[in-house]
Formats: structure tokens, C-alpha cells, sequence
């Protein structure tokens, strides 16, 4: 069971996810939403540095970077998120929490508590997707750890109105199999959880959020690389 979900966001991000989205997340997981806004300690070391510049995104425009317009960014950026927060909080029940991490600050290794890493920016052309309902995917590797995200993943459905696409890995039960699982609308067979061979499966079937178990991730790095990747999809990596 879930109880505390782990919403991780790059203080350093062009835009602002959206709070209600997670938050009804975990509300269907019956979790309480602790929000953690991560600063980069290599940018505020470069930010040390003097006559430093950074370029905006959008404008394309320099500016000077310091620590103290780094400070004042993530003041702003709590700010705005409290605000959210407290707004979705009074209209429907949410336990939450907000806070501010550094990005090298050990993960949090507890069996009740999953991670939860905001979709990037999409930059998926809209071609090749199927037409229809937009589904939740979840990841099956044949363990213990994969049947709970496949029970987080019905509860989400079932909140959310949204249906399932499994994908099998070869050591799941459900690879090349005839039957589903219940409540699966669709499953798919994978060789592997890369990039290149999920995103395909995802774009095809209109996929923002995709739970998998931890144990099949290595490590940080390999999240970090995947959530990169996988732009335009929330990963929910369960314990």
C-alpha cells in the first residue's frame, strides 16, 4: 500500500506542472502528495562564479545568474506551488506537503512510498497515435513488485475513468499471452523498458503516465535518463 507519494520537480523547469492532475493521483492511491522542489548544487556552484550568463528558452535572451536571482527564482516557484496546493486542498480533501531538496539529498527507500516525476515538455509529433481514449500504461516484469503496480494502476483507472495498456516483459506471465489480466484493456509485448522501444508504445496509445516497479530501474541515473526521454508522460515508479 501507498501512502506517501514523492512529487519531484527541477527547480530549474520552463514550466509548472499541472498540480491537479497529481493530486488526484494521489487521491486515487488514498496517498498523502509530499511535493519536493529540487535545487541543482552544481548550478548554484556556477552560479558562485562571476560574469556568469544564462539563456532563456523562450527569448532566447541572456540574463545574468547568480545565487541570489537563483534564490529569489525558487521563492517564487514555492510560492506559486503553495498557492496551488492550498487551492486544490479546499476544494477537494488532499494531504500534502511541500518542501525544498537539493538534488544530491539521499532518495527516500521506504516500502510504503512511491516516486512520482512530473511529465517533461512533449516533443512528440501527435502522428501515429491511435484514436481514442487515452490509456495509463503499466510495466510488468513477472514479480511481486510488478503485480502491486498493476493494483496501483486499477486503482488509478478506476479514480480516473482512464483504461490500462500492460506492457510484457519476457519474464512476465502476460508476454505472449492469449488472455488479459483483469481490467486490462490492451497489453503489449516489449524486449526491454529503453527509451526507444517505449516510446513508440506510448505515443501509439495516447500514454502521460507510466508505472513501473523500482527493481527495474538502475538506479537514480537510469530515472533520471528515462523520465528525460519519455517526454510528455509522469513516471510513477512504485515500491
Amino acid at each position: 500500500m501507498i501512502r506517501r507519494l514523492i512529487l519531484r520537480l527541477d527547480a530549474r523547469g520552463a514550466e509548472r506542472p499541472n498540480m491537479t492532475v497529481y493530486a488526484a493521483l494521489a487521491r486515487a492511491l488514498d496517498a498523502e502528495l509530499l511535493t519536493q522542489l529540487e535545487e541543482d548544487d552544481s548550478l548554484n556552484e556556477l552560479a558562485a562564479l562571476p560574469f556568469v550568463t544564462e539563456v532563456c528558452r523562450a527569448s532566447a535572451r541572456s540574463r545574468p545568474l547568480d545565487q541570489a536571482s537563483l534564490h529569489r527564482r525558487t521563492e517564487r516557484l514555492m510560492r506559486q506551488l503553495r498557492t496551488e496546493l492550498e487551492a486544490i486542498a479546499r476544494d477537494t480533501p488532499l494531504n500534502w506537503q511541500l518542501v525544498c531538496t537539493h538534488r544530491s539529498s539521499p532518495r527516500i527507500s521506504d516500502p510504503d512510498t512511491a516516486l512520482l516525476r512530473a511529465a517533461e515538455p512533449s516533443r512528440s509529433p501527435t502522428a501515429g497515435r491511435v484514436v481514442g481514449k487515452p490509456h495509463i500504461a503499466v510495466i510488468h516484469a513477472g514479480d511481486a513488485a510488478s503485480e502491486r503496480a498493476l493494483e496501483y494502476a486499477r486503482a488509478i483507472s478506476a479514480s480516473e475513468q482512464l483504461p490500462i495498456l500492460l506492457l510484457a516483459l519476457p519474464d512476465s506471465p502476460w508476454h505472449r499471452a492469449h488472455a488479459l489480466p483483469e481490467s486490462v484493456s490492451v497489453r503489449t509485448d516489449l524486449a526491454d523498458h529503453e527509451p526507444t522501444t517505449l516510446r513508440p508504445m506510448l505515443r501509439a496509445w495516447q500514454v502521460d503516465l507510466l508505472l513501473m516497479p523500482a527493481g527495474i530501474l538502475n538506479g537514480a541515473m537510469e530515472e533520471e535518463t528515462l523520465a528525460r526521454q519519455l517526454s510528455g508522460v509522469a513516471l510513477l515508479i512504485t515500491p
